[in-house]
């Protein structure tokens, strides 16, 4: 007696019906899988589901014969690299201008460059103090920050910076950020 062969009988719960070629839009995959995925991306190309970039937004304060403008984001996403840009102008001689950073500011953030680097830089827990040296009456110095959020940070960012002659506070500016996942 002759073994049965194994290519002729299909494995168990296989069915002839299985075999057997399929007719109309059942042997493609469904459309509505293919509807569903263009519109996921075509949203998420958009920023419909949330800014696809980060929103920038300049603040000026001015305090008479001061100013100070700050670009830096509002709304950026956790794992970001961004820019932040300080623009003193001196309406009188400053003999030694320093910035205040609220450290509730930079919680989580790391400062990957300053440019210009400052003279000195100090720190008393709640506030980083960035010394960069005189500046005479009608000039300005832009100062340059390169950061990155850290990826387990989100929520909100905030606090005043302050542009200050050595300890003397001559401007606040109130910034905040918001950090999406």
């Amino acid at each position: 007696m002759a073994e049965p062969d194994p290519f002729h009988h299909p494995p168990d719960g296989i069915l002839r019906p299985h075999t057997l070629p399929r007719g109309g839009l059942s042997r493609h995959a469904n459309p509505l899988s293919l509807l569903i995925l263009s519109t996921v991306v075509t949203l998420g190309l958009s920023g419909v589901l949330g800014h696809a970039g980060m929103q920038r937004d300049t603040y000026r304060a001015d305090g008479p014969p001061h100013s100070l403008d700050v670009e830096m984001p509002t709304t950026i996403r956790t794992g970001d690299f961004y820019e932040t840009r300080l623009r003193v102008r001196a309406g009188s001689d400053i003999a030694t201008l320093r910035i205040g950073v609220p450290a509730a500011l930079w919680r989580e953030v790391t400062i990957n460059a300053m440019v210009p680097q400052p003279e000195s830089e100090s720190s008393d827990g709640e506030r980083f103090q960035l010394d960069f040296g005189p500046l005479a009456a009608g000039k300005e110095r832009l100062v340059k920050i390169s950061a990155q959020v850290n990826p387990r940070l989100h929520g909100t960012l905030s606090g005043e910076l302050e542009v200050m002659d050595g300890d003397r506070v001559l401007l606040r500016a109130p910034r905040q950020m918001r950090v999406l996942p």
